[in-house]
């Protein structure tokens, strides 16, 4: 019997080298190829450029995280003989191998380097170019999930259920491609330049009064950095430079200020590793996403800086204690 889509995702973290996120995506991926013939046509169009190549792939099959030489593949296009393999990357850029003889060797050079099949490399535009060691006609190019999603809209009446949510799941994710500026946007813009600003105003008066007491309380010479407003990340933040002497197992601490929820809040947040993280919220009780423990507080209209001190002092001094309980 074949696989259901739900039974390839519950096996997707095979390759830990990958983020859930990409790896989720080349299941769906994988998916849609093989069982929506409009997406199939679309996203093998897309990949492969060249009219002659493409032909050949017209009819393929796909599959996930394929083994060859010292590497998994994402994605491998089968049609005949013919192989095309298909890096995916949405968020972080290549990783790279040490190789006897070859030195660090990016995945795309090494994909290329099996010689089992052209290779292509689809990402979001936020993600670099491969870095090549040699030219070669077997790399098939970098492509775009944005770009993507443009031939996809287009075809969005034809696609079945499966591709449709696909579609929605790329609008939520950040892999679609820019909008131009609204109206709306426009006359809100200089709002938004404020509000980015004020946020960073407001972390420079809290690192300015955090910063002594925190280094005092872990005994620790480690500082926050200056302020940092990130669309990106949906947060502004100050974080700890360097990792603290007598506390291993926690990799960096943050005090933020983002929205929640529709609702502005600020607080702190503890990164460990994940094992670690879960041991440490044990005692701490906070909330935990991943790596992240947070605790966040409200921010209320008219709140002076002042009123921010004494709940991130806290929540720090909790910190503390959890940590000595825990390790």
């Amino acid at each position: 019997m074949a696989e259901t889509l739900f039974t390839r995702l519950a096996s997707y973290s095979q390759n830990p080298a990958k983020q859930s996120l990409e790896n989720f995506t080349t299941e769906v991926l994988v998916h849609l190829i093989n069982k929506d013939k409009v997406f199939r046509r679309i996203f093998i169009s897309h990949i492969i450029r060249d009219g002659r190549i493409l032909r050949r792939f017209k009819r393929a099959t796909a599959e996930s995280q394929q083994s060859f030489g010292n590497g998994i593949v994402d994605i491998v296009l089968t049609s005949g003989e013919s192989r095309v393999l298909v890096e995916v990357k949405i968020t972080a850029g290549e990783t790279e191998t040490k190789i006897y003889g070859k030195g660090w060797v990016s995945q795309v050079q090494k994909y290329l380097n099996f010689k089992v099949g052209r290779v292509a490399y689809l990402t979001t535009k936020a993600v670099g170019a491969p870095i090549l060691g040699v030219e070669s006609k077997r790399f098939l190019g970098q492509t775009y999930f944005e770009d993507l999603y443009d031939h996809l809209v287009n075809a969005k009446p034809k696609l079945t259920d499966c591709g449709r949510l696909f579609l929605q799941f790329m609008e939520e994710n950040d892999m679609k491609s820019l909008e131009p500026f609204t109206q709306r946007e426009i006359a809100k813009a200089e709002i938004a330049f404020h509000f980015a600003k004020k946020c960073e105003a407001f972390l420079y008066e809290i690192r300015a009064k955090v910063d002594p007491e925190f280094r005092q309380m872990f005994q620790t010479r480690t500082r926050f950095t200056g302020e940092h407003f990130s669309p990106t990340y949906e947060s502004a933040y100050i974080y700890t430079k360097r990792r603290m002497s007598g506390y291993k197992n926690l990799k960096v601490v943050f005090v933020y200020i983002e929205t929640e929820s529709g609702k502005l809040v600020y607080g702190v947040t503890a990164r460990a590793q994940q094992i670690d993280a879960k041991k440490l919220n044990r005692h701490l009780r906070w909330t935990q996403e991943g790596k992240d423990l947070f605790h966040s507080h409200p921010v209320k209209p008219n709140m002076k800086t002042g009123r921010y001190i004494n709940p991130i002092l806290n929540d720090l001094k909790r910190l503390k204690r959890a940590y000595n309980r825990t390790f």
